[in-house]
C-alpha cells in the first residue's frame, strides 16, 4: 500500500500556519504589553482611592480616640471627686492627644500635595518622594533623579521617561516639589495662607 504525500498547497499552508505561530504579526497588538498598559490606566484610580480611605480613617481614629481620652479624663475626674486629676495622667493624655495631632497634620499635609497633581505621572512622582518624607507620614529617606526614572519608567521607553521628566519638573515649577543640585527629590510643605491685615 502506498503512502500518499501531502500536496503541495498543503505543504504551503502548514509552512505559513508554523510561520504564523512563531512570527506574530508586528502590526497586531502585543497582549503582554496591552495588559500592561491596563493596569497602569487602573492603578492611579486605585490608590487614589486607597489614600482617601487611607486619610478618612486616620481622621475617623482621631476623633474616636480624641473622644475616648476626654471620657478617660472625665472619669479620672469624677473618681477624685472633681479634684484636679493626677499631673501625670494629664500629661499622658496631652502627650496622646499631640501625637494624634501630628498624625493628622502629617496625613493632610500629605493629601494636600497629592491633591497638587494633575496628571497620573505626576501623583507616581508625588507617592514616591511622599514614601521618603517624614513630615508627610512617610519614612524619612531620599530619592534620587535618576532612581525615581528607573522606578517609573524601567522600560526605559522614550515617552515613559519623558512623562516622568515632566511631571517633576512642573511640580518643581509650582513648588511642590525641590530639585537639589546633586539630583535630590523632596517635597516642599505646603504653605499657609497669610492672613490680611485686620481679618
Amino acid at each position: 500500500m502506498s503512502e500518499r504525500r501531502p500536496s503541495r498547497s498543503t505543504l504551503n499552508t502548514l509552512i505559513r500556519l508554523g510561520r504564523a505561530l512563531t512570527d506574530p504579526d508586528p502590526a497586531a497588538p502585543d497582549p503582554v504589553d496591552a495588559a500592561r498598559r491596563a493596569a497602569g490606566r487602573l492603578r492611579d484610580p486605585v490608590q487614589d482611592a486607597a489614600s482617601r480611605l487611607k486619610s478618612g480613617a486616620l481622621e475617623w481614629r482621631a476623633r474616636v480616640e480624641d473622644r475616648a481620652d476626654q471620657r478617660l479624663e472625665r472619669l479620672i475626674t469624677e473618681r477624685r471627686g472633681g479634684a484636679p486629676g493626677d499631673p501625670a495622667v494629664t500629661a499622658a493624655l496631652a502627650a496622646r492627644r499631640a501625637q494624634r495631632e501630628a498624625r493628622l497634620r502629617q496625613e493632610q499635609a500629605r493629601q494636600a500635595l497629592l491633591n497638587r497633581a494633575q496628571t497620573p505621572a505626576q501623583r507616581q512622582v508625588l507617592r514616591a518622594v511622599l514614601a521618603v518624607t517624614a513630615w508627610a507620614g512617610g519614612q524619612a529617606g531620599q530619592v534620587r533623579y535618576t532612581e525615581l526614572l528607573d522606578r517609573l519608567a524601567p522600560a526605559g521607553d522614550a515617552a515613559g521617561e519623558m512623562a516622568v521628566h515632566r511631571a517633576i519638573w512642573s511640580l518643581a515649577e509650582a513648588e511642590v516639589l525641590a530639585v537639589s543640585p546633586h539630583g535630590v527629590i523632596s517635597a516642599t510643605p505646603p504653605r499657609t495662607p497669610l492672613a490680611l491685615p485686620g481679618a
